[in-house]
């Protein structure tokens, strides 16, 4: 496996801005880079930022891609709770 990423989010994860993230995720997923998401700075997220995470994290089980969110903001933390996939958080 290659180098790891920690890639900081800031702002809205959204209908308007994941889908750069699902292509940089995509790109580091293809060339094995191990990714920590941190989204301790995400003021807003939807259901699209949502299915982003839990896309990429099943992608990750799937093939043993290195995946792992860490520092949840509150905004998503609620998403997440609303949801009922907190297992996904890596709160460690």
């Amino acid at each position: 496996m290659r180098g790891d990423r920690t890639l900081f989010v800031h702002g809205e994860l959204d209908i308007a801005t994941a889908p750069e993230l699902v292509d940089l995720l995509a790109r580091l997923r293809h060339h094995r880079h191990a990714v920590v998401l941190d989204l301790a700075e995400v003021t807003f997220m939807d259901s699209t930022g949502l299915t982003t995470l839990m896309d990429a994290h099943r992608a990750a089980e799937e093939d043993g891609w290195s995946f792992t969110v860490r520092r949840a903001s509150p905004a998503v933390r609620r998403v997440f709770e609303l949801a009922n996939v907190t297992g996904v958080l890596d709160d460690g």
